[in-house]
């Protein structure tokens, strides 16, 4: 099979503006809270996630995302939901430089530094660890983490791919920031700006609190994957408040139209006639400024006095032909920054800067063929599962306001063309499917509420191998969050289901159905923890436990595995510290449970911790190897939230639940990550994950089998591109890559390949 690929035309612009800010702390931050900065972390927290929540609503705003410090943990809070505002995850990741990750799926952790490449492949492997989840990169007060006293440049700064700045942090120096990002622009980096209010204290909310200053963004739609489309595009403007000032920057060349806004590059023949358009809300009594590049250091080319609340200005350009950019702002008379747009760019062909320090790409090869996909678009977080000579695959397909699931499936003579199994479904993620002879079923989470946020795990079911499928049906929703399913299928084919779910004033919990047995699920995980709700003289008074992320699988002979991580062991859950005690654990110290059921069906035992103690042990992977033993596999790190490298713990359990821990023995001096098990056409267990040790500092898959007792030698799969999320069946691996980007920077593009 031999598969072409077309650029997809630019979209117009369309959609609404949403305020919002992407940079606010709660007391989940190990510095949240101004009593817990000035004690060393042993001060009572008052700033709570429904408090910041709560400011946002009451300033205006459209979305916030709470950008806690190297974690996750605010969003297990149950408190973590708005009937006013879209929600998105958010985390300010990294030790140096401060990142604001959008839009991931867990906590992105910054790996040790590779002594044989340095912070700058770090950094540049954490930008493409984010992009293989489609998440949205946002370099944070860039005057303080990527420039030195002087003003020039650390060599942080080259990373390529960044998809926004924060051109004003209100508790940085904008101007600084606006010299960094105008720098950037000059070299040839593309990206928009955004604003943050970077608010940790409610003692300053007046002046500092959410929204001050708002980010607006153009989403084509009000929802989650809507808004980090646009955020990912550039498409953004800065007001000092929810109200404004604010500017709308859109371009018209040739006469096509205004078509073009901020943050969109136009490609045009040099010497194009072309019109810039500026929609001035709130700006009377202001000074405005347009300026082209190379930008301040020549002044601007208009200055515009408006004296109404809304008014519509026109100034025409001509492009030059070499890569330049135009861009707004609002000020004072006094010359206080108010207002701050996205450059809107041109050019004869896209930007590109200068990128000499990176390491060519692999030119190995791993006989990968293409499965789904296309240039210009994201498709990722595969599945896979082979019944016979079919392999049965689905994926996740990205479009610009939201996602769906796609099915194929192979065999040695045909495969047949996707199919959208998720209905109508426009939120639909993290799917996973299961096949038993003609039997095919494909589970997934749908977001089918934005505002307030409500999940619910779907369903749909293939009689006839995958040739024809019915309609979704709903297995589970709650007035809460049913997330992240896991699916076997039993001896007799029947589903069986696992998935993390949150509810008002409750922890986040692991829950079962067997619809063989019962239509109401069972909850896995909630036996043995102590909750404690909040009182209102310390937000870290609250104790909820999370239990996340569920795996399962299914013996020979019938009997269950569900595996989870959790930590209710932790001294406390969810916090980096305590009332009295000051620092404490971050990240948690997560531990793997696992659960079995006895072939009968009737029969659950008592849940057993088989991780390692005094670690961050997480993602977990189940599978039963050819002797009925129980094979674990996790992702394992020291209790410190950045610098510290993944790896691999691997375990086999007995029948009577007896632990042996193993050697992985695959350290290639690189961070592993999210490492999947399955039964190899051999009976053997197949391990892959993905790592960041190779030479051309690109994530690379690579595999590994259990045999006589130990694993083998891994195996590198060296193909160009950054090669992620991978998923095994039988001999088949199946994972993300985005080896057919044409560019390393405003190139969304992954697609999904399988290799045997």
């Amino acid at each position: 099979m031999i598969a072409t690929f077309e650029q997809l035309p630019p979209e117009v612009p369309e959609g609404s503006w949403m305020g919002g800010d992407l940079h606010v702390h709660t007391d989940h931050s190990s510095d949240g809270s101004l009593l817990r900065q000035t004690f060393g972390d042993a001060a009572r927290g008052n700033v709570s996630v429904a408090d910041q929540l709560g400011e946002a609503a009451r300033m205006g705003l459209d979305f916030l995302s709470l950008t806690d410090h190297r974690t996750h943990d605010q969003h297990y809070d149950p408190l973590w939901d708005s009937a006013s505002l879209l929600i998105i995850p958010g985390e300010e990741a990294n030790g140096r430089p401060h990142s604001t990750v959008h839009g991931a799926v867990d906590m992105l952790t910054q790996a040790a530094v590779q002594s044989d490449k340095g912070e700058l492949a770090r950094l540049q492997q954490s930008i493409w660890d984010a992009h293989s989840q489609n998440a949205v990169w946002v370099s944070a007060h860039p005057e303080k983490d990527l420039m030195h006293d002087d003003g020039t440049l650390k060599v942080l700064a080259d990373a390529v791919g960044v998809d926004l700045v924060e051109g004003w942090n209100n508790a940085k120096k904008p101007d600084v920031a606006i010299d960094y990002s105008e720098n950037r622009w000059n070299a040839g980096y593309r990206f928009g700006v955004a604003g943050a209010s970077d608010n940790h204290f409610r003692e300053v909310w007046l002046t500092h609190g959410p929204g001050k200053p708002t980010t607006r963004t153009l989403a084509g739609k009000p929802s989650q994957r809507g808004l980090l489309h646009a955020l990912k595009q550039g498409r953004t403007h800065v007001g000092h408040r929810a109200d404004g000032p604010f500017v709308t920057l859109e371009a018209d060349f040739e006469r096509q139209g205004y078509t073009a806004t901020a943050g969109d590059e136009v490609l045009v023949p040099a010497g194009s006639k072309g019109t810039l358009r500026l929609r001035l809300e709130g700006a009377q009594g202001h000074k405005v400024l347009v300026y082209r590049s190379p930008g301040r250091s020549v002044g601007p080319i208009a200055e515009l006095r408006p004296k109404d609340a809304f008014e519509v200005h026109t100034i025409p350009v001509e492009s030059r032909g070499e890569p330049e950019w135009f861009r707004v702002e609002i000020r004072t008379l006094l010359g206080l920054l108010r207002g701050l747009s996205s450059p809107v760019f041109v050019g004869e062909t896209p930007a590109q800067p200068p990128v000499d320090w990176l390491p060519a790409e692999s030119k190995g090869t791993d006989d990968a063929r293409w499965v789904y996909g296309a240039r210009g678009t994201y498709s990722g977080f595969a599945d896979a599962a082979r019944s016979g000579d079919r392999l049965h695959l689905v994926a996740e397909a990205h479009g610009s306001t939201g996602s769906k699931i796609v099915y194929r499936h192979f065999t040695a003579a045909r495969a047949i063309q996707s199919e959208v199994v998720s209905g109508s479904d426009e939120n639909a993620r993290f799917a996973k499917v299961a096949a038993q002879g003609e039997r095919v079923v494909v589970v997934w989470q749908d977001s089918y509420s934005q505002i307030p946020l409500r999940t619910r795990i779907r369903m749909n079911l293939s009689e006839d191998g995958g040739e024809t499928w019915g309609e979704p049906v709903t297995v589970r929703q709650v007035e809460g969050r049913s997330e992240r399913p896991a699916l076997v299928l039993g001896a007799g084919g029947e589903p069986l289901i696992a998935w993390q779910e949150i509810q008002a004033d409750s922890a986040y919990d692991v829950w079962f159905l067997d619809l063989s047995v019962s239509s109401e699920p069972e909850n896995m995980s909630g036996t043995g923890k102590t909750i404690a709700h909040p009182h209102d003289r310390d937000s870290r008074s609250a104790r909820y436990p999370a239990s996340l992320w569920p795996s399962l699988a299914v013996s020979g002979s019938g009997g269950v595995a569900i595996a989870w991580q959790d930590n209710r062991t932790d001294p406390d859950p969810l916090w980096t510290g305590a009332t009295g005690v000051g620092e404490g654990t971050a990240p948690d110290n997560w531990q793997i449970m696992v659960k079995r059921r006895d072939a009968n069906g009737k029969t659950w035992g008592e849940p057993f911790s088989a991780g390692m103690d005094e670690e961050a042990d997480q993602h977990p992977s189940l599978a039963f190897d050819n002797q009925q033993h129980l094979m674990l596999a996790w992702n394992r790190k020291p209790l410190k939230s950045s610098g510290a490298s993944w790896s691999l713990g691997t375990a086999r359990i007995d029948g009577d639940n007896n632990i042996a821990l193993l050697s992985a023995g695959h350290d290639h001096g690189g961070h592993q990550q999210r490492p999947r098990l399955a039964r190899a056409d051999g009976g053997v267990v197949q391990m892959v994950w993905y790592e960041g040790g190779s030479d051309d500092w690109r994530w690379k898959v690579s595999r590994s089998l259990f045999e006589a007792g130990e694993w083998t030698a891994a195996q590198r799969l060296n193909a160009p591109g950054n090669n992620s999320w991978p998923v095994t069946t039988g001999d088949d691996i199946v994972f993300t890559s985005s080896r057919h980007a044409a560019a390393l920077q405003r190139d969304p593009t992954h697609m999904i390949f399988s290799v045997r």
